[in-house]
């Protein structure tokens, strides 16, 4: 008798123990179900703002987030992207700050370069590059792709500290040539330290790097028409003038720099530079 009590005994608790674990079981498919389902709420506002529903689309995707158990740098990354494809910058830069203080690392590469180009905000662009490369100080990171010196020189220029600038191109020219020889320097980079240099009208020196530029890309109609104004500075007209119809017949071509989202900072347009031959050509 004593022996089938407790066996009956064994046989409750086995069973309160089964019970106890398919409850949580359940909460926990539950919880992780709630967060799958607010995550696909997440992905329609972000179809929503892909096709310009700006407004519902945000606040979807806010209603999402604000659902979801400890939010990560990564949705508030997401949020920030198509925001900013679309213009909406305050969104996207309230976004993108929340994601930054969460994972700096990961969110620093895309913030400065995204405060660069798409925010035009140099000086922030400056401090998260600095901080950034300052993360690795033995590496030469390259956010989205270009070089961080590069990029932190382009925002050098815009602030119009063309020293430090031509300073930041001159690391990234010595650091990808070191690697992989001068062949490999972006042509971009060559293109941006010659503006500098003509801004502080040193002709000969900008035209040099200007021709560096054609050199790994021979297409590139913005250094034939900077080393034209270079060449207005030296009193060389007839080769200015020489120069100017080369980047325009290039850029008639459909050689020409252009971003689906932003205008680049090296962008030259085709009535600038018939207005140039205009103004600077006889012929």
């Amino acid at each position: 008798m004593k022996e089938i009590k407790v066996r009956k005994w064994e046989w409750k608790k086995r069973l309160v123990y089964v019970i106890v674990s398919l409850v949580w079981i359940i909460l926990i498919l539950g919880i992780i179900f709630n967060q799958l389902v607010y995550g696909v709420i997440f992905h329609v506002g972000y179809s929503n703002v892909y096709y310009g529903n700006n407004d519902r689309g945000n606040w979807i995707m806010n209603y999402a987030i604000s659902k979801k158990k400890n939010p990560d740098g990564q949705i508030y990354h997401a949020l920030s992207v198509q925001n900013t494809k679309n213009g909406n910058y305050n969104v996207a830069i309230e976004a993108l700050e929340k994601a930054y203080k969460i994972k700096p690392k990961e969110a620093g590469a895309y913030y400065g370069w995204v405060s660069l180009y798409y925010y035009r905000d140099y000086e922030k662009a400056l401090s998260i590059l600095n901080e950034y490369d300052d993360s690795t100080p033995n590496f030469s990171d390259a956010p989205m792709g270009e070089c961080v010196h590069y990029l932190k020189g382009l925002a050098y220029m815009q602030l119009e500290n063309y020293e430090l600038a031509i300073n930041e191109f001159n690391i990234s020219i010595k650091n990808t040539s070191r690697q992989n020889g001068e062949d490999w320097v972006s042509y971009l980079v060559f293109l941006n330290k010659g503006r500098c240099l003509l801004k502080l009208k040193k002709y000969n020196e900008a035209i040099l790097y200007f021709k560096k530029s054609l050199s790994n890309y021979d297409k590139c109609a913005e250094a034939y028409y900077f080393i034209g104004i270079s060449e207005l500075g030296l009193q060389e007209s007839q080769k200015a003038c020489e120069n100017f119809n080369i980047a325009l017949e290039l850029i008639k071509k459909g050689y020409k720099s252009s971003d689906l989202y932003v205008e680049l900072f090296h962008e030259i347009y085709e009535q600038q530079v018939a207005k140039s031959i205009l103004n600077n050509c006889a012929n």
